[in-house]
């Protein structure tokens, strides 16, 4: 088998969820197309699910494997894809009609687009949509910048060259895998494009890994935004790029907050930290 586009979606007790996010990629409008899904070990009715919808449909292949996270998960499906561009699907998500379609068309009327990102509709309690314009960047660098793009790394709602993944692989065992992985790839594109058309409906709810952060999880978050601001040459002193800046140091706050503990060794951060604590922060 050897399609055009490889849609990769990672599984772990998602029977509620699973039958909205399958059927959506299936009514794509793309028969050049795999949907791989990778069973991560998971113990309610998803694996049967997906062993049926794979006798079903010819374009449907399923793998189960022990139980090993989301990156695990996201790698084994890479490994597996034969397309000549790939992407990524979380189980409880879903795409609009026509989304793979408009993506594809777009990349093949320009083909020296390297990935292309589009619009994000955000569902349930976080009511923070993400939209783009209909861009074409001819720099990663320009794109990184223009965009904040450290602000929406979601390997969900872009289409990737797969070449582009020939030795990144997503982190295993860290949160925020996006992010982490995110310069590797941007490093690896020429030309990258963004899409008004809203795609992807995301299912943001209260239980998610961002919904209640422990100081764990946020020095886990302020690493990943260390590391791409290491690799792309992020400058405090830029006007566009201050933003990265201005959120790891909201986190860095959060974390002396929660646990004390000072991990920015920038001047005066261990200040800002003592009086947010001892003002703003009091009763939160």
């Amino acid at each position: 088998m050897n399609e055009t586009l490889s849609v990769i979606v990672p599984i772990y007790n998602a029977e509620k969820t699973l039958e909205r996010c399958v059927t959506s990629i299936l009514r794509q409008g793309l028969h050049d197309m795999e949907m791989i899904l990778v069973d991560d070990g998971s113990t309610d009715s998803s694996p049967a699910m997906c062993d049926t919808w794979a006798e079903k449909d010819a374009r449907i292949r399923v793998t189960h494997k022990k139980n090993g996270g989301l990156s695990d998960a996201r790698n084994t499906g890479i490994d597996m894809a034969t397309g000549q561009y790939i992407t990524f699907v979380d189980s409880d998500d879903e795409l609009c009609p026509g989304t793979y379609r408009r993506m594809m068309d777009t990349m093949a009327e320009h083909p020296e687009i390297d990935f292309i990102e589009f619009s994000v509709n955000a569902i349930g309690w976080v009511k923070r949509d993400t939209k783009y314009k209909d861009c074409i960047y001819r720099s990663a660098r320009q794109y990184w910048r223009e965009t904040h793009s450290w602000n929406h790394a979601y390997a969900w709602n872009k289409i990737f060259r797969r070449e582009m993944f020939g030795t990144v692989r997503f982190p295993k065992g860290k949160l925020y895998e996006d992010i982490w992985i995110l310069p590797a790839l941007l490093k690896k594109a020429k030309v990258i494009a963004t899409s008004s058309f809203a795609g992807y409906n995301y299912y943001a709810y209260n239980s998610g890994v961002c919904a209640k952060p422990d100081s764990e999880k946020l020095k886990q978050c302020l690493a990943a935004d260390l590391n791409a601001q290491r690799e792309m040459g992020t400058r405090w002193y830029a006007v566009r790029e201050w933003d990265l800046f201005r959120s790891m140091l909201y986190c860095q706050v959060d974390i002396y907050r929660l646990s004390g503990e000072i991990i920015l060794k920038w001047p005066l951060v261990r200040l800002v930290c003592w009086v947010h604590k001892h003002t703003k922060g009091r009763g939160r």
